[in-house]
């Protein structure tokens, strides 16, 4: 089998030694660029499959940025779920710890000649909503935890998750019950806007984050919204139009720059993840099939 490797990801480069270690793990034969020929291709951004290709495995845990009507409905393509995970939900923390202990506003201060000591609040005896409960949802509730955060996790499948304190189909429990509520679903066609003015409304909580896409949060909604309420705040890794950031940010949001699952000591564990179950399917049992109606 050849399997073409395809990395539109700046931050990422591939060495050969590696794609190496990969051909070893697969038995196959791995090309780093584009290949006709090739039976398999393995991405990150956006792919172009050969006439020969009959799986397409993603690196990345999203896969909304592919344009489905233009893959041939016979391959079967994987996303990477879960293996950004760990990285992801440490930034989640990150960003929610920036806000809670005013790390951004007091650094901004001293360095600016004022020594103001704002007190922060603390996460123990808060109440976390989980929105999309998968493998990032799954790691920030094991890492709420420790914090004597009270967890709520939301998603379309109810089954055991020993992590949260509950579990809901309700995303106005979310809402109304959250002091902060994270983002982390995928974006698709159930979830875009999905955090509308709507959920806005009921939220009566400090702060919404979002590790997921720009795009599930409906922006005129959130800006409409932080303007009326500075007191809340939107804690946020992806930004509409990302990377052409334009118009003003409000006051009350702390950003970075969709970089929540990379990381310089990580970076490749989901790469061979994706090879992972790249073995799997030649194995004939892949994880994570995409259905295609989710998108389409």
């Amino acid at each position: 089998m050849l399997i073409s490797l395809q990395v539109n990801f700046k931050a990422l480069s591939i060495p050969d030694s590696f794609i190496k270690k990969m051909e070893e793990k697969t038995q196959c034969k791995i090309i780093n660029g584009f290949s006709d020929d090739a039976d398999i291709v393995v991405f990150a951004g956006k792919p172009l499959p050969g006439k020969k290709t009959v799986f397409m495995q993603s690196i990345s845990a999203g896969v909304n940025h592919l344009d489905f009507n233009n893959i041939d409905s016979k391959i079967e393509i994987s996303s990477n779920a879960d293996a950004w995970s760990i990285p992801v939900a440490e930034h989640a923390f990150a960003l929610i710890l920036a806000n809670y202990k005013n790390i951004c506003s007091s650094n901004s201060n001293i360095r600016a000649g004022t020594y103001d000591r704002i007190p922060g609040k603390s996460l123990y005896g808060r109440t976390m909503g989980i929105l999309g409960y998968g493998g990032i949802g799954r790691e920030i509730a094991i890492r709420a935890r420790p914090f004597g955060i009270h967890t709520i996790g939301f998603g379309r499948t109810e089954k055991e998750h020993p992590e949260l304190d509950t579990f809901t189909k309700n995303i106005e429990d979310v809402a109304k019950n959250s002091h902060i509520a994270v983002i982390t679903l995928p974006l698709n066609v159930y979830t875009k806007g999905i955090i509308n003015n709507k959920f806005l409304s009921a939220f009566n909580g400090d702060a919404i984050v979002n590790v997921g896409r720009a795009e599930i949060v409906n922006k005129d909604d959130m800006l409409h919204y932080l303007i009326e309420n500075p007191e809340k705040y939107f804690l946020t890794d992806v930004w509409w139009g990302e990377p052409d950031v334009k118009g003003p940010i409000p006051d009350n949001v702390i950003i970075t720059p969709h970089v929540a699952g990379i990381t310089q000591n990580f970076i490749y564990v989901p790469v061979e993840k994706a090879f992972d179950n790249v073995v799997s399917y030649l194995n004939g049992r892949p994880k994570n099939i995409v259905n295609r109606n989710d998108y389409v």
